[in-house]
């Protein structure tokens, strides 16, 4: 699996599909973390982490335990037909515009200045570029948003 799809998913990983279709190609995950939002109960995520791939998968609760995000850590992952993983914050920067993604929010996570987290996000596709000490470590994205909707357009079944 190399080729990130914004709004679909990872070569035949698709939003929205099932946990038991993820598992059929991916196999069991290495480690799942659940995390329960305080103030809805009924929002709960399960992320499914597979080390070897360096992939991440999130499957939410309030969407019938579809596949909601995928994670990429590895400069294995290609992106629009740049592998991004390993550029500078500027390089990342420079192929995001070329690519017309939309505009990018920047915020800073980190308090101190020795190692510095940043995150990139472009809303109008989904995507999340985080960035540690200027440098591109993961790429984080989902399906398409419905603003006016507030729900998810799930891709077409593969």
């Amino acid at each position: 699996m190399k080729k990130i799809e914004l709004g679909k998913g990872l070569d035949k990983l698709y939003f929205g599909m099932s946990k038991d279709e993820f598992i059929a190609i991916m196999g069991d995950p290495d480690e799942v973390e659940t995390m329960q939002n305080e103030d809805l109960p009924e929002d709960v995520t399960e992320a499914w982490h597979y080390d070897e791939v360096e992939l991440s998968a999130s499957f939410d609760k309030m969407e019938d335990w579809r596949l909601t995000s995928l994670a990429v850590s590895s400069d294995q992952y290609s992106f629009e037909g740049v592998d991004l993983i390993g550029l500078s914050q500027s390089e990342v920067m420079e192929q995001i515009e070329i690519m017309g993604l939309g505009d990018v929010y920047l915020e800073e996570l980190s308090d101190n200045e020795e190692d510095s987290q940043q995150i990139a996000t472009i809303l109008e596709v989904s995507l999340n570029l985080w960035f540690d000490n200027g440098i591109l470590t993961e790429i984080q994205w989902g399906p398409f948003w419905d603003e006016e909707e507030e729900e998810f357009i799930w891709p077409e079944d593969n």
